[in-house]
């Protein structure tokens, strides 16, 4: 057995995954017979309401040390959540995601544009 290590949310956790052995491991001469029966990956499970808390704080935290800090809202238009980021000293907002410019796009083509905010980088 080897141990993984994955921290999250600020706790470590341990996970127990089977060693390969060199005569289980695939060869080059031999078509990975092993990798194809493997079952597909399945989605991370949910983080749990203690670890959002946790990474919330986290975030808080931060934050503040970059004198910053951040409010959300939801969108009338487009119904989405907008995540703004303002000077604590000033109010600017120093960073709107997404863009007001991307919401007044979505909302000009019609709806169409609900695939344009779904997409990730």
């Amino acid at each position: 057995m080897i141990n993984l290590l994955a921290t999250v949310g600020g706790d470590t956790k341990v996970a127990n995954t089977p060693a390969v052995s060199p005569t289980t491991a695939p060869t080059p001469e031999a078509p990975a017979s092993a990798a194809a029966k493997a079952a597909p990956a399945s989605d991370p499970p949910e983080p749990s309401h203690a670890e959002i808390k946790q990474a919330a704080r986290q975030l808080e935290t931060f934050m503040q040390s970059m004198n910053r800090y951040l409010e959300f809202r939801i969108d009338q238009d487009s119904g989405r959540t907008v995540v703004t980021v303002k000077d604590k000293t000033t109010g600017d907002v120093v960073r709107q995601i997404p863009a007001e410019e991307v919401l007044r796009l979505a909302q000009n083509l019609g709806g169409k544009g609900g695939a344009l905010l779904n997409r990730t980088a």
